[in-house]
Formats: C-alpha cells, structure tokens, sequence
C-alpha cells in the first residue's frame, strides 16, 4: 500500500476504494472539513482519504476535495525522518491549527517508526528518533491548549498504531511454498503470497479449492508459524472470510532481549519487492506481544484524567472523535472510548 499510485491501482482493480465511508467522509456528510497532513508512505497516506471529501498533504503530491491536485510548496520535498516530521509539524501547527481550523485536523508522523525499521530498537538512532517525535507531539499539544486552554472544545489524540519486534530471520515462504509442491513457480497464480513484516496472507484462485487446506496443514507443522488463521477462523483476526484471501499467519515471537534491552523478537516474511536486509531491525504486521503493544493518550473534551485498563482498538478512534463532534457513530464497528476512568 506504500506505493504513491496505489489507491488507483486499487480502483482499477476492484472499481472502489474501501467498502466504509472513511472519517473525512463523514465529515463532509455534515458540512465540516478535515485535513490531513503525513509523512509517511503516500499510498498509506492517501488511504486517510482516498476519495476526496478533505485535505491530503504530502510531499508526493497533495489534494483538495474532489482529489483537485494542490499547489503545496510546504509539504514537497519533504522526506522521512525527523527533519522531514518537524517541517511537517511547523506547518500543522501555523497553517493547519491556528489558521484553517478543520473539524478534524491529522498529523501522521514518519517517527519512530522509520528509524526503527533500519536500526536497532533501543539503540542511540532509535532513541533519538522517539525524543524527536516526543517533542514534537509536544508542540502540537501546546498549540492545541493555547487555541483551547480550557481543554472542552480540542479534543486532542496521540498514539501509535503499533509497537515493534526484533527481526530474528526472514522466511521465504513462497519458495517453501513451491519446495512442498504446493505452487507452481514464483510467478505462478493458483497461490499468492502477500508478505505483512511478522505476518503475511494467502490468496488463492479458487479459494474454496482443496489447495487451501493442504497449504493450512503444512503450515500448521512450521514451527516458525505462530499463529494461523484458516477459512472461517479468518473472523478471529477480524479478517474477511469471503475473498480469495483464505489464510493468514502471524510468526512465531520470543520474548528474548535485543543488544539494547528491548524485549521481543520474531522472523519476518521475506518481500520480494524489497531486497533490504532487516535482520536485527524492528519490524510489525503480526501478533507478537511487542508489536501489539501501541499507546494512546486522549487529553481533552471531557475526558478525566486518568489511566484505562480495559482493551482498545484503533477502530475506537473513529467514534470517540465522532461524538466528540456530536455526529453519529453507531453503525461502526469501534466504539467511543470512555470518558471517565470507572467507566465500561
């Protein structure tokens, strides 16, 4: 999905984008704006609004509704990094904040997150990278409580979408595939690979043929599978069962110490479009404890102060910045995140 012409590709393929209105959708619903501003991947980036009902900045091109390209000398240019995060975040501050004043306002930071897909978790590098974002985000707190000082109107989110493991090994899981007779050739169609870092999904040509459950029982006996998901299973991973994607696997993690201290390791899928090594680097996609381990602070708008200890999920997010705005959100899968510390 990191590919810049992605969303298209997508649309060509499939003749749509999601299959739910996105948040910037239904603001529009309602008359009210959002903008989105990220240094991330662009065809993650564009994915907060693929169809156009708000404001996408990014340095691969940057869009207003209707996807009208926009003149954005402020976001071209700008690369990952620190650097990069923090023109980003200048700009989210003056121009988005205090002057636009959407309903919803996003700033998608590249850091931690790219530093520790090339360095080790823990090490200076990566350190340093988490202290860059952390003041960052500090400025963007700042500016909100100053727009906001009695805390009711901004409702203010920060958090992460995942944490990391250590990458122990890469798999090659489509030439095992081929080496168990399982599929034909690297090119071959009946059974495609589709590698997600410490997890990666099947699809098959004929996804209700008997080649899914022979593929389920030889993964089943890899002990570097941790988890499996097969079929109708697929709906514990919240997963679809009804497309040619018919398995998913997460691999197995350990729970042992990097050179730095940081817990967790777990082998990767082996991406054949990227020939980068990542032994030794962090890496997310499956289930190991590090990886699912992201946070989240809301800070604002009636919520009281104090630590939550029941799940949550980032389909939460959605609805608690919908009722936020007094908007409906009923119909989502998430659900609006309490207010107070003893609610259920």
């Amino acid at each position: 999905a990191g590919a810049p012409d992605f969303r298209d590709r997508i649309r060509r393929a499939t003749g749509r984008t999601l299959h739910v209105p996105t948040l910037a959708e239904r603001l529009r619903w309602h008359g009210e704006s959002s903008v989105s501003c990220a240094n991330v991947s662009p065809g993650a980036a564009y994915f907060q609004d693929p169809d156009g009902h708000g404001w996408v900045h990014h340095s691969a091109g940057s869009f207003g509704p209707g996807r009208v390209p926009i003149e954005d000398p402020a976001s071209a240019g700008l690369t990952k990094g620190i650097a990069g995060d923090r023109a980003m975040t200048e700009r989210f501050c003056s121009d988005v904040l205090e002057e636009s004043a959407p309903s919803v306002a996003i700033l998608w930071l590249s850091e931690p997150d790219y530093t520790g897909h090339h360095a080790p978790l823990g090490s200076p590098q990566h350190l340093a990278a988490i202290a860059g974002a952390d003041a960052l985000v500090k400025q963007v707190f700042e500016t909100v409580r100053r727009l906001d000082s009695t805390g009711e109107d901004i409702l203010f989110v920060t958090g992460s979408d995942h944490g990391m493991e250590t990458v122990a090994d890469s798999i090659d899981l489509t030439e095992l595939l081929i080496a168990a007779g399982l599929k034909d050739s690297c090119e071959s169609r009946e059974l495609v690979v589709a590698p997600n870092g410490t997890a990666a999904t099947l699809y098959f040509a004929d996804p209700a043929g008997e080649l899914v459950g022979r593929v389920a029982r030889f993964l089943a006996g890899e002990n570097w599978v941790g988890e499996m998901f097969a079929g109708e299973r697929l709906a514990d991973a919240g997963l679809p069962t009804d497309t040619p994607m018919q398995i998913a696997v997460s691999l197995a993690a350990e729970d042992r110490e990097n050179p730095h201290g940081v817990a967790g390791y777990a082998p990767i899928v082996q991406d054949p479009s990227d020939n980068e090594s990542k032994i030794g680097f962090g890496q997310h996609g499956g289930l190991g404890p590090h990886e699912q381990r992201p946070f989240l602070i809301v800070e604002g708008g009636g919520f009281e102060r104090g630590e939550r200890r029941q799940p949550s999920s980032l389909v939460d997010i959605a609805p608690t910045v919908l009722r936020h705005l007094h908007m409906d959100h009923d119909d989502m899968d998430g659900r609006a995140l309490p207010h107070r510390v003893s609610e259920r």
